[in-house]
């Protein structure tokens, strides 16, 4: 199979869910947006499940995973919080790993629970900025009409 071919069946295509294809007309473009929009709706309960799943778990680090939103966002980014509720930060959760008072199969829960958190997040983040952009490109849009003829 020819390099061009292979690429065009990669596994970039399956995940890629219309990114890389061109839209036809305004209409797919507000189709496309109102889709992710739906998306982040999903995931604002998603961060409160996901907080909710493994709280259970890293309090006993004296952790808390809470779904936070610093600026107005469409989804709230799942944090790592003290138990007290009074600091926030992935530090927190390098201090935890440090501890000798961690026992190391709760370390490794806590990567693991991490790594979840960094994907979940990333998602938010390309699904939230996606929508921005196309939001963007709408209002152009919009402006070229009216510099039409």
């Amino acid at each position: 199979m020819p390099a061009l071919e292979q690429r065009h069946s990669s596994a970039l295509n399956q995940y890629a869910k219309g990114l890389l294809k061109p839209f036809k007309g305004k209409g797919e473009i507000l189709r496309f947006r109102d889709e992710l929009e739906d998306e982040c709706r999903r995931m604002w309960q998603e961060a409160a499940d996901f907080a909710n799943q493994y709280n259970r778990i890293v309090v006993q680090a004296d952790l808390w995973l809470k779904p936070h939103n610093n600026s107005g966002g469409r989804v709230r980014a799942v944090q790592w919080r003290d138990k007290a509720q009074k600091q926030m930060g992935r530090r927190l959760l390098e201090d935890a790993l440090k501890s000798d008072a961690v026992p190391t199969g709760l370390k490794k829960q806590l990567v693991e629970i991490e790594t979840e958190r960094a994907i979940f997040n990333a998602k938010i983040a390309a699904a939230t900025r996606q929508v921005d952009r196309l939001s963007r490109l709408l209002n152009d849009l919009e402006e070229i009409e009216t510099l039409s003829p």
